[in-house]
């Protein structure tokens, strides 16, 4: 857990300056403190300061987190209210662009459905615009979490300054599109939950997901109440969260959620799986 490894490094770094500290009154009263040792107390300082903001910079939040939070729910149900608004496919295409949005991907282009992959900073979202009867105005907009991501939102959601080599084209198979892929995803997770039964140990949840298949990729959480796993097989990922009883040290509840906030290591798991499957 990122957190845990910022207040690793800061006690480290604490330790390593009161070491330094330490050999400097060890000396005799009269010796001034060298330049040397000065300059050294220096230089693990600023290496302490360095490691902490890194280790806060690269912080990354769990699915679970997130979702506490709030803020995708309330930036998703912003954007979908203001592309409610929109006459037209002109009109929707310009609503994303003044909110900020990029359009990453393109899964679906049909007269009566359109399905856009946004990216706003390091978040990505799947727009769902249904047509009916071939009007011009949408029947329903949809705004929902993007699950599956096209190679280039991937790289937009990671690098503000990427651009796309050309021209945006539909995928023609709508490998990414999270309205086709949802109802296997769903089925295969109603199945993971019922096959992980209550009241084990924390290692004998890994063995057991293992054993059905699934690679356990990272561990994004762990601590005496619970731990969460992010898990891969073939081109679906699960968050499977698990909360223990402190005073046993076994399950008391399992939820198997939906990764979003996929490590590099999952991220890798799927995307050879999809290349596999061209």
């Amino acid at each position: 857990m990122k957190l845990k490894h910022t207040l690793i490094a800061l006690a480290s770094s604490s330790l390593l300056l009161s070491g330094v500290t330490y050999a400097a009154d060890a000396t005799p009263a009269t010796a001034a403190p060298s330049a040397k040792a000065a300059a050294s107390a220096a230089t693990v300082k600023a290496a302490a300061a360095a490691t902490t903001a890194a280790s806060v910079a690269n912080a990354r939040m769990t699915d679970r987190q997130m979702a506490k939070s709030g803020n995708m729910k309330a930036d998703r149900e912003q954007l979908q209210q203001k592309l409610r608004a929109g006459k037209n496919r002109a009109d929707y295409d310009k609503i994303l662009k003044d909110n900020g949005y990029r359009i990453s991907a393109i899964n679906e282009d049909k007269k009566d459905y359109l399905e856009y992959e946004v990216v706003k900073g390091g978040s990505s979202y799947e727009v769902q615009i249904d047509f009916k009867d071939g009007a011009t105005q949408a029947s329903k907009v949809e705004v929902e979490n993007n699950m599956w991501r096209a190679d280039a939102t991937k790289r937009m959601m990671k690098d503000d300054n990427y651009q796309h080599a050309g021209a945006l084209v539909v995928d023609p198979k709508g490998r990414y599109s999270d309205r086709r892929n949802m109802k296997g995803w769903t089925d295969e997770k109603d199945s993971l939950e019922k096959a992980l039964p209550i009241n084990l140990k924390a290692a004998d949840y890994r063995s057991k997901l293992e054993g059905l298949g699934y690679k356990v990729t990272a561990v994004n959480d762990r601590d005496k109440d619970g731990i969460e796993y992010e898990i891969a097989k073939g081109e679906n990922s699960y968050e499977v969260q698990i909360d223990l009883d402190p005073s046993t040290g076994t399950a008391k509840k399992i939820d198997v959620t939906s990764n979003l906030w996929e490590a590099e290591v999952t991220d890798q798991a799927t995307d050879r799986a999809k290349e596999m499957k061209k």
